[in-house]
């Protein structure tokens, strides 16, 4: 009988040493996209005393702003994020069509450049929510509080304000390996991963500058090509 070629003795080592290869990178590429959730627990604050800057005359806590923290940019070496640090902005979504100027709703987002105008958020205490500082009414550049919260649109899950249904957000602690980790990170329903992107051309209305879109990682949701993973931490904490 003719002795088999090298070729067909090697074959099926081949296909498992392939295999292998492609599990092991499978789970690299897992463990590497999402660095901070590998043994990470996480605890919900359960009242705005627990957040920086509380006042217990006012039942207010803040005003801060959001910071983005432990970003992971996936196509960078080490996947180092150039916005890391970089604190919230906003901008709206619709202006009323039955009154001219007047603001509807919008969104909180992340300033393309730290000096660029900060939109800020508090706890208020005597409605157990989160507010942002934000454009409203019919005069130009007014200001004023408004609760945010989670869009539950698939396409967004972005945190708006002007939206009587979106999700509440809130406050969570983070744990790894039963250690607390420092700071507190917005979330809403025990979900604290958030992805970002650029708004490309798009320009806030605030300062005319372009900015970074944020999305919560709802189960609607699925991180897309061009965002980065990152955590939302409130400043100062």
């Amino acid at each position: 009988m003719a002795r088999p070629n090298g070729s067909s003795i090697h074959f099926p080592i081949t296909i498992f040493t392939m295999l292998t290869s492609a599990i092991f990178s499978s789970l690299f590429i897992l463990v590497s996209a999402q660095p901070w959730k590998r043994g990470i627990f996480i605890e919900p604050v359960t009242d705005c005393t627990q957040l920086p800057s509380y006042n217990n005359h006012t039942k207010m806590a803040g005003p801060w702003t959001l910071k983005v923290d432990s970003c992971y940019n996936g196509t960078a070496t080490r996947g180092l994020c150039s916005i890391e640090g970089f604190e919230s902005g906003q901008d709206i979504t619709r202006q009323r069509e039955d009154r001219p100027n007047t603001i509807e709703h919008g969104f909180i987002t992340i300033v393309s450049d730290n000096d660029n105008i900060k939109t800020t958020l508090r706890c208020n205490g005597a409605l157990n929510r989160i507010e942002a500082y934000v454009l409203s009414g019919v005069t130009p550049g007014a200001l004023d509080w408004h609760a945010v919260g989670i869009d539950h649109h698939p396409s967004t899950g972005r945190l708006v304000w002007g939206k009587p249904q979106a999700v509440p957000v809130q406050a969570y602690r983070h744990y790894h390996r039963g250690k607390p980790v420092e700071g507190l990170f917005l979330g809403s329903n025990n979900e604290t991963n958030w992805t970002m992107h650029s708004s490309g051309r798009d320009v806030s209305i605030t300062d005319m500058k372009p900015f970074w879109v944020m999305r919560l990682m709802i189960p609607e949701t699925s991180i897309r090509e061009n965002e980065f993973r990152t955590l939302i931490r409130i400043d100062g904490s």
